[in-house]
């Protein structure tokens, strides 16, 4: 009787033990949701795994990470809604938007072309009104699929008060062309995008009728409260841009390096209110 109680004594201590190492697991799932840029999850599916890997191997053992990604923004909603990840990059249309629902705090900086802050600039045919409030139709960007936080953002009022109708593209640099032709009123262009205009036949045909000010690149966020982890974590992707071994990495992201959190976000956070496009 002994030896069986012994037996069943060290059973529940194996299957405790095996439990207590999972339950002492810590998740640091992420998303990345960038409205607007091309790909599918699928496809994506590659750089999220290199990413999770070169993070796990860097947070050390007991830390277990997959990430996600999202560039449409209601099925990126509704997995936040569903799902509890740790941290993610956001587009800042999203972030100056939606901060205080999932609970956003700054931990870090995306660098797109080595870059530490964007501009958006609203651009239109030649011969159109060069004062963008006598523009009428539609005006695309891929940054415009959050369209209330995007025309709080550019215009700082809320996007009914418009004169025009903000529309997410896929394809910002075609939508110039559409611009020039006359099909829609105007495009909106983030730094990266401007710069690739001088390389087109169509960039001497648009020119710029508002540029916003200088705006935070898409922030990495933590959800929920921060805790040492968030630090560590922080440190490991502010750390990446002097890694040999995160260089291609860094390519795929899109990204040159991390840096600190941008102060000016907290400036940023947009809402509406009352149809008053606000800015704490």
């Amino acid at each position: 009787m002994t030896k069986i109680r012994a037996v069943i004594l060290l059973a529940f201590a194996v299957f405790w033990g095996i439990n207590g190492s999972v339950a002492a697991e810590q998740s640091l799932d992420f998303v990345i949701i960038q409205p607007g840029q091309p790909g599918t999850e699928a496809e994506a599916r590659p750089v999220m795994d290199a990413l999770a890997g070169y993070l796990q191997q860097k947070m050390g053992v007991g830390v277990k990470i997959q990430g996600r990604y999202f560039n449409r923004l209601d099925p990126a909603m509704a997995f936040l809604e569903s799902s509890s990840p740790a941290w993610g990059i956001v587009g800042l249309g999203v972030y100056a938007r939606h901060w205080r629902r999932f609970q956003m705090s700054p931990m870090a900086a995306t660098r797109p072309g080595g870059f530490e802050k964007d501009v958006w600039r609203l651009m239109a045919a030649n011969d159109a009104p060069s004062d963008w409030r006598l523009l009428a139709g539609r005006v695309r960007g891929n940054m415009l699929f959050e369209t209330d936080a995007a025309a709080c953002l550019l215009f700082e009022m809320p996007s009914v008060q418009l004169p025009f109708i903000l529309a997410g593209t896929f394809r910002p640099l075609r939508s110039a062309r559409s611009a020039v032709k006359g099909k829609i009123a105007g495009v909106v262009l983030d730094r990266i995008q401007y710069k690739a205009l001088p390389a087109l036949s169509v960039g001497r045909k648009i020119k710029v009728v508002h540029t916003s000010r200088e705006l935070p690149t898409s922030p990495v966020v933590w959800f929920g409260t921060v805790n040492e982890a968030t630090k560590k974590l922080a440190g490991v992707l502010q750390g990446m841009k002097g890694d040999a071994n995160a260089e291609k990495l860094l390519a795929l992201l899109q990204t040159d390096g991390f840096g600190p959190a941008d102060a000016d976000l907290l400036q940023f956070r947009c809402g509406d209110k009352k149809g008053v496009c606000f800015i704490p």
